[in-house]
């Protein structure tokens, strides 16, 4: 198993975006080999490509090759750049993932 910590957490009814941070690589110099952001629908697992970040102090945004991500302490959008969906996302508490999400995300590690 990797271990790894959900920083944060944020689904509605069809996909989760989970952002974890690897805790197996503490001397990884790399930001990017320690950080991901997953896109998780059903059983398929997308790392999204981190472009860039701000933040306030009210809210935060992420932009992805794939995607643009608003999010404050209780709400997201996630807009998909190729099919200009837009998600309405619930933030929740990234400490507690359900058992299934947590293998999804163990399966996809493994598999890198």
């Amino acid at each position: 198993m990797i271990p790894f910590q959900a920083l944060f957490h944020l689904l509605d009814e069809t996909i989760d975006l989970v952002e974890i941070k690897r805790l197996d690589l503490p001397d990884e110099k790399d930001r990017s080999q320690l950080y991901y952001w997953l896109l998780i629908r059903d059983t398929q697992v997308q790392r999204l490509t981190f472009v860039s970040m701000t933040r306030n102090e009210t809210s935060q945004e992420r932009v992805f090759e794939e995607g643009l991500l608003h999010f404050d302490t209780e709400m997201a959008l996630y807009t998909d750049l190729d099919s200009l969906a837009t998600h309405r996302l619930a933030v929740q508490n990234p400490a507690i993932l359900s058992e299934a999400l947590e293998k999804r995300i163990q399966n996809y590690l493994t598999a890198q």
